[in-house]
């Protein structure tokens, strides 16, 4: 039985309306308001944690921050319920690309539960480490990120696309991490080479970039690889985009 954290303070009506859901469903609810203490208490055995936006999320930065840090370093799962200018407010705090499911206001409180339970079954299979494919010509880079995933997933490092389509051969990553420029080989070439080889094409492929800037970006995504990855993207919002990834199945881009 998955575990629900509900944190929240007022909305009363509602909030019996989702817990009452969500409990005829199977899922163990906890209801808390936004208080450091009463959530660290409850944090441990959280499957995913949810929380409920509204104005007093403008007056408890600190909470929500401390609740952002644990969320991040346990890989934990958090939700988001409320008006769409609220969940904007509570993004100030947590970045939309750590969010793992908004649930806009009005939503259908039936399909709740459902949408929860696949996070919290997504969560499971994901401490069940993945495996990475990282392409990059830069040893110093590659050397970073391997720091940064070798705790979380196993990753295999090469420095050219050659080495990778090798690598290929006999094995089947979860994701691979394709640097857009390199020598010999590119990333546009080494990509074309892994979408025409049908065992291949469905093993999703984000490109890392160096350069943000609009041209470059809109020339990257012609090429349809599953998203793109700034390089100065630092170590929690990295890794936190690829545990969403592999909850939702959907890349989403960090500027």
């Amino acid at each position: 039985m998955p575990k629900v954290l509900l944190i929240n303070q007022g909305s009363e009506f509602m909030t019996e309306s989702v817990v009452a859901n969500l409990r005829k469903a199977g899922i163990e609810v906890v209801v808390v308001p936004l208080d450091v203490v009463r959530i660290g208490v409850e944090q441990f055995d959280t499957d995913v944690f949810l929380v409920y936006a509204g104005d007093y999320i403008v007056e408890n930065h600190t909470a929500i921050q401390r609740l952002k840090e644990y969320c991040q370093s346990e890989e934990k799962p958090i939700c988001a319920i409320g008006y769409e200018k609220d969940i904007a407010t509570l993004e100030h705090d947590i970045p939309a690309q750590l969010i793992a499911h908004k649930f806009i206001r009005p939503f259908e409180v039936r399909t709740l539960a459902d949408a929860l339970i696949k996070i919290a079954n997504a969560d499971v299979k994901i401490n069940a480490k993945r495996s990475i494919l990282l392409v990059d010509d830069d040893a110093v880079y590659l050397k970073t990120v391997l720091k940064f995933l070798s705790g979380k997933y196993n990753v295999t490092a090469v420095r050219a696309g050659h080495h990778a389509l090798k690598f290929l051969a006999d094995h089947h990553p979860d994701l691979i991490l394709l640097d857009y420029e390199m020598p010999m080989m590119s990333g546009p070439e080494t990509l074309e080479k892994i979408r025409k080889k049908p065992e291949l094409a469905d093993i999703p492929v984000v490109f890392l970039s160096g350069v943000s800037d609009k041209e470059t970006v809109l020339k990257v995504m012609q090429l349809r690889p599953d998203g793109y990855l700034l390089k100065n993207t630092g170590k929690d919002e990295l890794l936190e985009s690829i545990r969403n990834f592999f909850i939702s199945k959907k890349w989403q881009n960090v500027k």
